[in-house]
């Protein structure tokens, strides 16, 4: 969905024009040729622009609910008229002249999809599926995690959000093809695609993307990639603040909070512009939220000083500094055993859960999609070692070493286990699509390894 703000920009511009959906530039232009009825002008005349306040008279609503609004120019940007409208976020579909980003999920959606879609439907191609789907209603035989049916409508609308629904659908019959020489005689029943919740009691942290019921009524799981690779897990993807809140320890979530904080105000006091300089100290760093949205306003107001400057609040001058300082707090904060044992007891949590829960087994397999040729399935390992590793007595870490070169978004911790070698590469930034919006940075790490 279109990100909706009057501060949204991208790489450094600030943008608050949208692009509306069709519906919606039809009736706020007969509302506004019923003022203009003198003047001729055509849709294409017309921008949005989005206001925290819209100026002169409201002439057209959505909804009663519509929670955006878009002041209306007339012939150009520049030319504001006295009219506003009331927009959901549902309405805007880009941003006026901006190349749109593609949303990093579709692409993996479809190939997911298909994988168990051509399992319970006739197999063909893309081209004719999109035609076949268009023209079909109801369920597809394909469930959500949840038990719900994925309806043809469902499908629909994952296709036109792929920018590659060609290449996605090509992949997906591959897969499919594959799981049915993987499990052979072992029967299917019900299929499942697990964006989101998983079946019968699987545990939500179980990679699966989809999951078939056998004959038996057992559950096999296949972990959707487009290449091929080492299985990478045990991993995480999320914002720092929320993963250091997981097991719930006030000191270490002090700590990141601390981290964080003067972080900003080392990389505020080497700022020069002395407007940028008056914004930053009109806010108190402390009191925003640690989120990685919460103070898109307040920093787009710093932002709009540091250009006042010849500045880049969202880059060189701003951003990279406090993103660096963060990095460096964090390798150093995870350079003592115990302070490393926190994150590793936390990796165990996101990857295997909580042991004293019971769950449904579900074991799952490393589904590598191909677009021309066989797709390929690798089982996965019970690395026992490394579950022991990551829930380990802290004095058992021994040679903790950080690297950071200093100006990256990734650095690395290394350390040795039962005189085995563990490296642990993590990355620190932003993944706000409206630019930096929040001083709670988005961490990630490809996998906790043994060399």
């Amino acid at each position: 969905m279109t990100t909706v703000s009057p501060n949204y920009q991208q790489r450094g511009q600030f943008n608050p024009f949208y692009v509306m959906k069709s519906a919606v530039i039809a009736s706020s232009h007969t509302a506004l040729t019923k003022k203009f009825k003198e003047q001729k002008f055509t849709q294409k005349d017309l921008f949005f622009k989005c206001v925290d306040q819209g100026m002169g008279e409201l002439i057209y609503s959505t909804s009663s609910r519509a929670a955006f609004t878009f002041q209306l120019s007339l012939e150009s940007k520049d030319k504001t008229i006295p009219y506003f409208i009331k927009a959901a976020q549902s309405s805007a579909v880009g941003h006026l002249g901006m190349t749109s980003r593609k949303p990093a999920t579709q692409s993996s959606n479809v190939n997911e999809f298909m994988s168990v879609y051509f399992l319970v439907q006739p197999m063909m191609s893309p081209e004719a599926l999109q035609k076949y789907v268009t023209s079909n209603k109801g369920p597809t035989g394909v469930m959500y995690g949840s038990g719900k049916p994925v309806t043809f409508s469902d499908v629909v609308d994952l296709i036109d959000a792929d920018q590659t629904p060609e290449r996605d659908i090509n992949i997906g019959r591959n897969n499919a093809i594959a799981i049915r020489k993987d499990l052979k005689d072992k029967g299917i029943g019900g299929v499942y695609w697990t964006p989101q919740a998983k079946p019968r009691n699987v545990s939500p942290n179980n990679p699966s993307d989809v999951v078939v019921t056998l004959g038996d009524g057992s559950l096999q799981g296949y972990s959707n990639k487009i290449a091929s690779g080492k299985d990478a897990t045990p991993k995480f993807n999320t914002n720092i603040f929320a993963f250091y809140g997981k097991l719930g320890d006030g000191g270490q979530l002090a700590a990141i909070k601390s981290i964080i904080d003067r972080s900003w105000n080392a990389a505020a006091a080497t700022v020069k512009g002395e407007n940028a300089k008056a914004a930053l100290n009109s806010i108190r760093i402390e009191s925003e939220p640690y989120s990685e949205s919460g103070s898109r306003d307040a920093f787009a107001n710093i932002a709009r000083a540091f250009i006042k400057d010849g500045l880049d609040f969202y880059g060189k001058d701003m951003y990279y500094p406090y993103r660096n300082n963060l990095i460096e707090g964090f390798k150093n904060h995870l350079s003592s055993p115990f302070n490393l044992s926190y994150l590793l007891r936390t990796v165990y949590f996101y990857t295997y859960d909580d042991p004293s829960k019971s769950f449904t087994p579900c074991p799952y397999k490393l589904l590598i999609g191909q677009v021309n040729g066989s797709s390929n399935i690798k089982a996965v390992s019970d690395d026992t070692m490394l579950k022991s590793m990551l829930i380990a007595n802290p004095a058992e870490y021994q040679k903790l070493t950080g690297y950071y070169d200093g100006s990256s978004q990734s650095f690395k911790m290394s350390f040795k286990y039962k005189k085995k070698t563990v490296n642990v590469p993590i990355t620190c930034r932003t993944r706000a699509a409206g630019g930096w919006s929040g001083k709670s940075l988005y961490i990630t790490t490809s996998g906790v390894k043994f060399l």
